[in-house]
């Protein structure tokens, strides 16, 4: 299959995990020149999968990480336009695995991750797609005010760009330059007409993901069919998962622990890294959890805006809040009074 596309994906760090390893291995046993792009070298990438710089793409500089969580994905986002612009590679995430060779007869390669939204995870365009040049040319402007969003998301960024502080991408909401973005786009330009099913690259949706792992209930026939290409492995989530509660295997009689068979994979060689938590302190401070409960109930501004404002997630917020409401330790209380008399 000397005539397969080529592949590729990026990876921002020095060193890979099992899961990475076993989704590019995938690709390069299935009969694609696989290529992956990174800043330094990392130094247990499989064999046959070929290293490149990714200054060659996009430089390293500023690294466009999100204001909240810390993560490069804004940065993956950015490579990954220009990517398709500069090559005719076919993207991939680092947790899509090739379930079949991406045998396409067409440049226009991406799916359906559910109704409404086309995600991003698999990615390839001409590069005379009208979709890329908008795409491309609308994240120029770094303080941009994304048309997808919801009115009162768009009046509510426009109210801070005209008082001076206008919200740069990397502060917005998670996922502002990601899927919903790219679904904007493909729809403007007619070209969302190529968007394959569901079963092509997401056949075992997001809720559904930790069937992957576990032995019941695993994941069966009907969900991979012969229009399935791809299986996305949601790593955001499945990767603390594995590492927390599984001891960084999957379960015995899996799909994925299969799959680590069948590729000659061992998690032990290269086991999924602790994630990075909020910091501690900053979930068990009464007076930023009271200050937050009172903003939140007071709705002066939506919890998107209180998200970027504290860098802290909205579920952290709504959990403030019912602290407070629901008849919160008096300590708590106390702070919370004291704010509110500030406030006043």
């Amino acid at each position: 299959m000397s005539n397969l596309p080529e592949i590729a994906s990026l990876w921002i760090g020095d060193h890979l995990s099992w899961l990475e390893q076993l989704c590019l291995k995938s690709f390069a046993d299935m009969g694609h020149h696989t290529t992956l792009y990174s800043y330094s070298h990392i130094d247990n990438v499989p064999d046959n999968i070929h290293q490149v710089s990714a200054g060659e793409i996009y430089p390293s500089e500023p690294m466009l990480r999100h204001a909240r969580t810390g993560s490069p994905a804004i940065h993956a986002d950015m490579f990954r336009l220009n990517m398709l612009k500069k090559t005719d590679k076919i993207w991939v995430d680092a947790d899509m695995y090739c379930y079949r060779p991406f045998d396409f007869k067409t440049k226009w390669v991406f799916g359906w991750e559910k109704p409404g939204l086309v995600c991003n995870a698999v990615l390839g365009l001409p590069k005379n797609s009208k979709a890329l040049s908008m795409m491309i040319d609308f994240f120029q402007d770094e303080y941009a005010i994304g048309p997808w969003l919801r009115p009162w998301q768009q009046r509510e960024l426009e109210i801070e760009r005209d008082a001076g502080s206008p919200v740069h991408f990397t502060a917005q909401n998670w996922g502002f330059t990601g899927p919903t973005a790219v679904t904007h786009f493909l729809k403007k330009s007619g070209e969302i007409k190529h968007a394959r099913k569901e079963q092509a690259f997401y056949p075992v949706a997001f809720k559904d993901r930790n069937r992957l792992i576990l032995s019941k209930p695993n994941v069966e026939e009907d969900d991979l069919t012969k229009d399935t290409y791809g299986v996305h492995f949601w790593a955001r989530r499945m990767k603390p998962r594995l590492e927390e509660k599984e001891n960084n295997w999957p379960r015995v009689g899996s799909f994925m622990r299969g799959l680590l068979e069948k590729h000659g994979i061992n998690p032990d060689d290269a086991p999924i890294p602790a994630r990075n938590r909020i910091d501690e302190a900053l979930l068990k401070d009464p007076e930023l959890c009271a200050k937050l409960a009172i903003e939140g109930l007071r709705a002066e501004v939506s919890m998107s805006s209180m998200s970027r404002k504290y860098l802290v997630d909205e579920q952290f917020i709504k959990e403030c809040v019912a602290k407070l409401e629901n008849a919160a330790p008096d300590i708590f209380r106390n702070v919370a009074t004291n704010l509110d008399d500030k406030c006043d």
